[in-house]
């Protein structure tokens, strides 16, 4: 969020908006929605630690697991247009969260236009992650690639904060993933020990390791 929260100038005179409307580090503790689909979009929020899966429920009142937002990444960016959120937001472990007030940001946009220019890049940026995460998991011919694609991606995502790219700490759980890929959890399981046996990937508890990147890419995109 920091082209949103750092200090602009109005004529000689800084501005921060950050103490008057930006909430940072709202705690948000395991399981607790964040917001709810079709509740008022009243706010959007950058997450700054833990994790958080996006859901819809179907017509059978089935949960089903949309995606991921993992820190530096926005959540309910995508409600400014029709002002409700489109999906439940549901924390993973204990999180934190930035809050930028949509009604008071818009305000402040309307004295300060560089302030929206700040934010039409930041949801460009959050534009450009969402493509990169719809392609790891379309038109992938097997599970195996699919499942491949689908952890490259979250290496990519998580090494901004979590300085590497071939280590990741993952809280989301099998039963997550499995559900946002349309797996069963014993296909993942079976997938994952496969990787492992094949010396792609080492995994303890939620901490996984890439060991052979070549291999791993040339499953996830042939």
């Amino acid at each position: 969020m920091q082209p949103i929260c750092r200090p602009l100038k109005a004529g000689k005179t800084e501005i921060s908006i950050m103490d008057s409307y930006l909430s940072k580090h709202n705690i948000v503790s395991n399981a607790t929605p964040l917001f709810l689909h079709q509740e008022p979009a009243d706010a959007i929020y950058a997450v700054c630690a833990g994790c958080f899966k996006l859901t819809e429920q179907s017509a059978e009142n089935n949960e089903k697991v949309i995606g991921f937002r993992f820190p530096g990444e926005l959540i309910g960016e995508d409600a400014i247009h029709n002002q409700h959120y489109q999906y439940n937001a549901v924390a993973v472990g204990h999180t934190s969260v930035c809050k930028i007030d949509l009604k008071e940001l818009n305000e402040c946009g309307k004295l300060m236009p560089e302030l929206q220019l700040n934010l039409i890049t930041l949801l460009s940026k959050q534009n450009a992650m969402l493509r990169e995460e719809f392609s790891s998991v379309v038109a992938k011919h097997t599970a195996e690639s699919l499942l491949a694609a689908f952890m490259l991606n979250l290496f990519k995502r998580n090494s901004r904060y979590q300085e590497s790219g071939t280590k990741l700490y993952l809280p989301v759980g099998r039963d997550a993933i499995a559900n946002h890929l349309g797996f069963r959890r014993e296909t993942l399981s079976r997938i994952f020990s496969k990787f492992q046996q094949k010396g792609l990937l080492s995994i303890q508890a939620k901490n996984i390791e890439i060991l052979d990147l070549a291999k791993l890419e040339h499953i996830a995109y042939s």
